[in-house]
């Protein structure tokens, strides 16, 4: 009896799937956050925003490559991000000299597409992670 609750217990163990998992491209789904580095639609050669715990970093290319966050806080020691935080669910950027950005992120495609949404519900811009396939999600109007 003891053998075949164990082996009952490691075969629903292998049967189970994680909702981190995306079996269709043996991918793990990244976590719903904007922390990381993103690429804003159709600017994909020009500019990668990169979120910290607090800060926005706009990360600009004039060859299509970009340096990672180390290597460009480095060669811009001046450049200190813009500060950003939640309040409820949405996400406010200072973009300094009293303008600030206030939108609702809202995630697709396994989290790896970001869509910003407006107060009136409308699609302000759409990010997607960096080195992911953006022709591969559906789900972008």
């Amino acid at each position: 009896m003891k053998k075949t609750l164990i082996l009952l217990l490691a075969l629903t163990m292998l049967n189970c799937s994680s909702d981190d998992y995306n079996s269709d491209d043996n991918q793990i789904t990244p976590e719903a956050t904007i922390l990381g580095r993103w690429v804003p639609m159709g600017f994909e050669n020009t500019i990668r925003y990169e979120f910290t715990d607090t800060k926005r970093f706009n990360i600009y290319s004039v060859d299509g490559t970009f340096p990672t966050l180390e290597e460009f806080n480095q060669q811009n020691p001046e450049l200190v991000g813009l500060d950003w935080f939640y309040e409820g669910d949405k996400v406010t950027i200072d973009l300094n000299f009293g303008n600030f950005s206030t939108l609702t992120p809202q995630f697709t495609c396994d989290n790896y597409v970001l869509k910003w949404i407006n107060d009136d519900g409308e699609t302000h811009s759409v990010y997607f992670r960096e080195g992911y396939d953006i022709n591969s999600c559906a789900d972008i109007e």
